[in-house]
């Protein structure tokens, strides 16, 4: 005779849905800084028309903007790592906080794409 299994209780956890809700709009307000800064330093960087005194200088396109892009990596990496770490001391306790650095750390680099090419 076949005893059926007991079904488990379904448990929702409304602090998850807040924060699923919540998360993206916070890491959008803590890359607003160095967003900010980059696109103010790449337009005053235009109007003081250095880049052309640069390339005039022997400077590569290559080595220019990836002088800007090691400059926001930086940024952006700590930026990262302070939001991991406050996530993993206050909110995550249940999960691989790898992979919450990891997508915090790759929505920052991929706003640098942004701002190159805006």
């Amino acid at each position: 005779m076949n005893v059926p299994l007991p079904s488990e209780k379904i448990v929702t956890d409304a602090f998850g849905q807040i924060l699923g809700g919540l998360f993206p709009f916070f890491l959008v307000l803590i890359y607003l800084g160095p967003v900010y800064s980059t696109v103010y330093g790449m337009v005053q960087e235009k109007e003081q028309r250095s880049k052309e005194s640069m390339r005039m200088m022997g400077m590569s396109d290559l080595s220019y903007w990836m002088s800007w892009f090691t400059f926001y990596s930086i940024q952006s990496t700590l930026i990262a790592i302070l939001a991991w770490a406050f996530l993993c001391i206050n909110v995550i306790k249940n999960g691989s906080s790898g992979y919450v650095f990891l997508y915090i750390w790759l929505f920052g680099e991929s706003i640098i794409g942004q701002i190159v090419f805006y």
